[in-house]
């Protein structure tokens, strides 16, 4: 399923749960991704506004500091970046979350439908659109 082509800029992680974050890094770059992460919102908008690259971020709603709906809110209102494709990625989320690409719940993610979201994100390119 997965291209043979990776992003250079890295996915960015948004969790303030160790244990998560240092598994779905290590889910990324057993499958070819470069991996960026922070604690929380606070922590991310730093990185981005640095000029660090993200082709894509994974976003955790319910964060200490800042929280992902406050992130959001922050990247959607700053042109630089507004475009930055954002996959919430929550405990507690019913539907879909205003400014993200997609929804996931932890409880219930599907390895494959993950990667493909990421991918499709990441890569922008037709060729691998499924």
């Amino acid at each position: 399923m997965m291209g043979s082509r990776r992003p250079s800029a890295p996915v960015l992680i948004v969790e303030d749960n160790a244990e998560t974050r240092d598994v779905l890094k290590m889910v990324l770059e057993i499958n070819g991704y470069a991996v960026a992460m922070a604690r929380d919102g606070s922590e991310a908008l730093e990185y981005l506004r640095a000029g660090h690259p993200a082709c894509l971020i994974i976003l955790d709603l319910r964060m200490p500091i800042m929280d992902g709906w406050t992130f959001l809110g922050v990247i959607q209102a700053d042109a630089r970046l507004a475009d930055l494709p954002v996959i919430a990625f929550s405990a507690n989320i019913d539907g879909d979350v205003p400014g993200a690409v997609a929804t996931i719940r932890k409880a219930a993610v599907n390895p494959d439908v993950f990667l493909g979201l990421i991918e499709r994100s990441c890569l922008k390119d037709a060729a691998f659109d499924a």
